[in-house]
């Protein structure tokens, strides 16, 4: 398997320094400045690491490196993704891409979106009828008493899940009591009875509206920290391909098993797709890729 499949070393730092490739000067090896900023930025967006894909040509140029000059193919493709990640080019623009995946955006919803949406609402209730709209109200109102019986059960819950349950009964007996008030308007006044059941269920909208709007500024706050510093990303996947490379079998045989090359050793084929990367290529440029990697993780710390 991998005496007849001998790809370049450079493949490994694709996986190991978030699958950058070569600039122009490599253009030898099949690929281009612009394809190496696309893949630049879409491995930073997958928060795991894999086996790059790469096409024949790149393949096929790749194999041509002589296994003598596989470990100096590993330094000089490391040298110029350490120049690219330190540049001020990279550092702003992977800024700029993080603000953009990660914004924090207004969380009230505009005033004439209100106005849209309480339009919308009173437009939807003007079919309604007093016998149908019956039911509805006393089941709403109903509900009331089981939300009420729910408070007890705030003490059995963990104290992170309180709040938000908490919430949930307040609003549901906050529902229940506004249907108490408004029932006795199915016989006296139907038409006042739409009006304030449209301003109830556009309240209700917008109010989610809001609430789904700060859970995503939240939620993107959260994934800002994570991905803010480039460098804390960078030792993550340092260290991915460290673990993932980590005791690969060079020696390790293979068979064919229906059309397809399989350990022989069945444990190997639970292994990650790193390993079975690193061990396609070979020691040379896998141990050479491992000891770039450590080096740099020394730097940055």
């Amino acid at each position: 398997m991998k005496n007849k499949i001998i790809p370049f070393s450079l493949i490994v730092l694709c996986v190991c320094f978030l699958n950058l490739t070569f600039t122009d000067e490599f253009a030898e090896y099949g690929v281009s400045k612009n394809e190496i900023q696309n893949r630049v930025w879409g491995t930073l967006q997958n928060p795991t690491l894999g086996s790059p894909y790469f096409n024949s040509s790149v393949k096929t140029a790749c194999r041509a490196i002589s296994p003598e000059n596989q470990g100096l193919a590993v330094k000089k493709t490391g040298a110029f993704i350490k120049m690219f990640f330190n540049s001020e080019d990279f550092q702003k623009r992977y800024k700029d891409w993080v603000i953009k995946s990660y914004p924090q955006i207004d969380a009230t919803v505009s005033e004439k979106r209100k106005e849209e949406i309480r339009a919308n609402r009173l437009k939807g209730v003007q079919g309604l009828n007093a016998k149908d709209m019956g039911p509805v109200v006393d089941i709403q109102i109903q509900s009331g008493e089981t939300f009420a019986s729910m408070e007890s059960m705030l003490t059995s819950l963990p104290p992170e899940q309180r709040a938000d349950f908490k919430k949930q009964i307040e609003q549901g007996k906050r529902t229940a009591a506004f249907f108490k008030k408004i029932k006795p308007l199915l016989k006296t006044d139907m038409e006042e009875f739409k009006k304030q059941y449209a301003e109830f269920l556009a309240n209700d909208e917008i109010r989610q509206s809001e609430e789904t709007l700060a859970r995503n500024n939240k939620n993107n706050a959260q994934e800002y920290e994570k991905w803010k510093d480039p460098k804390k990303v960078l030792i993550t996947r340092l260290n991915d391909f460290l673990n993932q490379s980590n005791g690969v079998d060079f020696a390790a045989q293979t068979k064919e098993v229906s059309g397809r090359k399989k350990f022989v050793n069945a444990a190997y084929e639970g292994k990650n797709d790193v390993w079975k990367f690193c061990y396609r290529i070979g020691p040379t440029p896998t141990n050479a890729a491992r000891a770039f990697a450590q080096q740099w993780l020394t730097e940055l710390k």
